[in-house]
């Protein structure tokens, strides 16, 4: 009843600091009690125990997947159940193989269990991170200056800080004949380097001279019922808000318009981008890859056209979403999803040119993750461009995205514009913290002009040596592994001895 109790608070402190919560902070120390609950059980019963916990935690934190894969696909709540249910066990898998090594190896006897248990933790959830790259830490995104250091290590060094201080923090209940000392130094010396380091970070003021970009966004909410029409008129309204407008952001929209394969569309919209004398970086609704129908599949694109009408650019969505823009194993899975899209994957990743600027489109899901941003990156990406479309996954899910797309900003210094069809739509500038005064509700139309300071801040660690960095993580992991397991074989041969 005890770990039950126990792994029930730490559900309970996730779901109410999650994306939307109320108590983000909780977030800290939402993995100690359920740590405590399965530190003294074999290895096979550890595994089970926390993997069938952070199943739970998923499906709790994930629940806004279910209806928006229904509603998205025509399929029924059962099948969309099955479907999260399994993602969820996918993204528990790291959780339970973590517990299975801790248990097996006894790290929490181990003289340097404080580091070798969060270690397992960040090298096991980062190799698994195939369809959902997130963590508990993630849920922090609105204190940005408790992650800077994600410009040295990205996700998997915020994840090792973050079970640092979960598991030095279980280890005083484990652990209790050892004292309370030891662990509390760790929790105190990890904060002062975490909270030093995102002080240093935020304060910085770059030495180069830095430029400027009037900006606007159009969300304008729109609905599969209306029409192209609709963002034309929105686009011409933020232009009369301000005459300095020189690159106008068009979100995805549930609505069916086409650069590359309707004339009188791209007609309108060459005209529309004279009209306003402003660059459209647009997304059309399909692009059709055999250029004629759809028998073949059609893209996802992003396009930017320039302020004579003429398109400068094209970019096709390389990172799909499985179920939403594709269907996995589609021959059997075909009649249980009857409106599943047919998107094809685009294979490079392509900068718009805007004026001395590179822009980096990376449309929706795509942000989520960090490999996607670096081909833009070494080509020179000034600016990241998320256009997307969460009116499918409701406040919870849209806030959601946002906490794992801000990382993108502060791994290579980069500022980030989100634009959304219904909302969350914001500014992120290079340190992670977002302009609250741009940002734009959930569910309502909006249009915003903003000056965006371009910021010139060098090459990351993280992008220069991320790969070195996590081979290091996992070899010293593995060697320590190894160490362990030496001792302990030494210590069981020794009591024997003594028994015998």
């Amino acid at each position: 009843m005890i770990r039950v109790l126990l792994l029930s608070i730490s559900v309970l402190l996730i779901v109410i600091s999650y994306p939307g919560g109320v108590f983000p902070l909780l977030v800290s120390i939402a993995i100690a009690p359920a740590l405590i609950a399965v530190a003294k059980l074999k290895p096979f019963q550890s595994a089970a125990l926390l993997g069938g916990w952070a199943w739970v935690w998923w499906l709790a934190a994930l629940w806004w997947g279910i209806p928006a894969l229904t509603n998205f696909s025509e399929s029924s709540g059962l099948t969309s159940f099955i479907i999260m249910a399994g993602i969820c066990f996918t993204l528990a898998m790291p959780y339970a193989l973590s517990a299975f090594v801790i248990s097996y190896f006894k790290l929490w006897q181990s003289a340097l269990g404080l580091i070798q248990i969060p270690l397992c933790f960040a090298v096991l959830i980062s190799l698994f991170s195939t369809v959902l790259p997130a963590a508990p830490v993630n849920a922090l995104f609105e204190y940005p200056i408790l992650l800077q250091w994600a410009d040295v290590g990205g996700l998997p060094l915020l994840i090792f800080f973050y079970f640092i201080i979960n598991t030095s923090i279980a280890s005083i209940f484990i652990n209790e004949k050892d004292g309370a000392l030891k662990p509390l130094v760790v929790v105190f010396l990890t904060l002062i380097i975490i909270l030093s380091y995102g002080y240093y970070k935020q304060g910085v003021t770059e030495k180069t001279n830095n430029t400027y970009i009037t900006i606007g966004y159009v969300q304008p909410s729109l609905t599969p019922k209306d029409h192209l029409s609709d963002l034309i008129v929105q686009t011409r309204q933020l232009k009369q808000s301000s005459q300095s407008l020189e690159l106008i952001i068009w979100p995805e929209v549930p609505i069916d318009f086409s650069w590359e394969n309707k004339r009188y569309e791209r007609y309108r919209i060459r005209k529309l981008a004279q009209e306003v004398d402003a660059h459209l970086l647009i997304l059309p609704g399909y692009h059709y890859v055999n250029k004629k129908n759809s028998d073949e599949g059609h893209y996802n694109s992003a396009n930017l056209i320039s302020n004579e009408g003429e398109n400068l650019a094209e970019y096709h969505k390389q990172k799909l979403v499985p179920f939403f823009e594709y269907l996995p194993f589609k021959d059997t899975l075909a009649p249980y999803f009857p409106n599943a899209r047919n998107y094809v994957a685009g294979i490079e990743a392509v900068p718009f040119p805007f004026r001395e600027y590179q822009l980096a489109p990376l449309i929706c899901y795509e942000a989520l993750f960090s490999d996607m941003v670096r081909p833009y990156v070494e080509q020179g990406a000034d600016i990241i461009i998320n256009p997307g479309n969460d009116g499918w996954f409701g406040e919870v899910g849209a806030l959601s995205h946002l906490s794992l797309i801000l990382l993108r900003s502060i791994e290579y210094r980069l500022p980030l514009i989100r634009v959304n069809n219904s909302g969350v739509s914001t500014v992120i500038n290079h340190k992670g913290e977002i302009l609250f005064d741009t940002l734009s509700p959930l569910g309502t139309k909006a249009g915003k002009v903003f000056t965006l300071e371009v910021t010139k801040s060098g090459q990351t660690i993280y992008y220069q040596y991320s790969g070195a960095i996590n081979a290091l993580a996992v070899i010293f992991l593995c060697l320590s592994l190894i160490v362990v397991a030496v001792m302990n074989t030494k210590k069981a041969g020794l009591v024997k001895a003594r028994e015998s």
